[in-house]
């Protein structure tokens, strides 16, 4: 299996590096990812402005940097890095959730697996639930505390390995341009499952704040939809939600 592998958090991720080595083994591996953060690009397209490819060393091997939106580096890794289309795109380990609508279509890291659906690729948009400490940490210091990592690094490796076997007993799915939204817990319940959900109606206000002479971006009131079975309660639940996106139910 050719995979495409991207992220919005970039290079410097430790989730990101996780991923590398995750699905280093479970097929042969391209990876393009940001030069620097990408976060809330959605499917943004460069349209002005040169882009630079420049290469990196990440585990086990090499990895592409583009200064780009992380669209951009699935549409480059399709187009120019691949003799031929990837079977799957895979974006992530993202750092917090993408639940919700109007998160989903903020999300450069669901935004990547879209651009690969363009291109009639599948995509596996990942994403991990962090505590609002680890998630502080992360913003100001772009570190996540030792121990929360390994616990995370554990819990990601069970659930990367059930959603392969997933993925290689739908027959279907590598033939649909589709994209698997896929948030994971903060912690998984005893007896977890991946739960199929819907994309809950969570919406935000206000995306900035103001700062001295300048607005920066500060979510002040977000509304989440906790309804049973939706990607939110299913997550707060302890369980993984998955929630099918199909970009193209809008042209029909």
């Amino acid at each position: 299996m050719n995979i495409l592998l991207t992220n919005d958090d970039s290079h410097d991720s430790p989730l990101f590096h996780f991923a590398v080595e995750k699905f280093r083994e479970v097929g042969d591996l391209v990876v393009v990812v940001p030069l620097d953060e990408q976060s809330w690009k959605g499917k943004s397209i460069t349209r002005f402005g040169d882009l630079h490819l420049s290469e990196i060393d990440v585990p086990g091997g090499t990895a592409y940097t583009l200064n780009g939106t992380p669209a951009d580096c699935v549409n480059f890794g399709i187009h120019h890095l691949h003799d031929k289309k990837p079977d799957l795109v895979v974006s992530g380990i993202n750092m917090g959730r993408n639940t919700g609508v109007a998160f989903a279509y903020s999300s450069g890291t669901i935004g990547a697996c879209f651009e690969g659906n363009i291109a009639g690729i599948p995509g596996i948009a990942l994403s991990q639930v962090l505590a609002p400490s680890a998630f502080q940490s992360w913003i100001a210091q772009r570190t996540l505390p030792a121990e929360e990592l390994a616990r995370i690094r554990r819990q990601a490796d069970e659930v990367v390995d059930k959603v392969m076997d997933m993925y290689r007993a739908d027959d279907t799915f590598g033939r649909q341009r589709l994209t698997w939204n896929l948030n994971m817990p903060f912690q998984t319940t005893e007896g977890w499952e991946i739960r199929e959900t819907f994309l809950g109606h969570s919406v935000y206000g206000s995306c900035f704040k103001k700062e001295g002479d300048v607005y920066r971006h500060r979510l002040e009131r977000r509304t989440p939809d906790t309804r049973e079975g939706s990607d939110v309660a299913t997550t707060e639940a302890g369980h993984v939600s998955l929630t099918r996106l199909d970009m193209f139910v809008l042209g029909q």
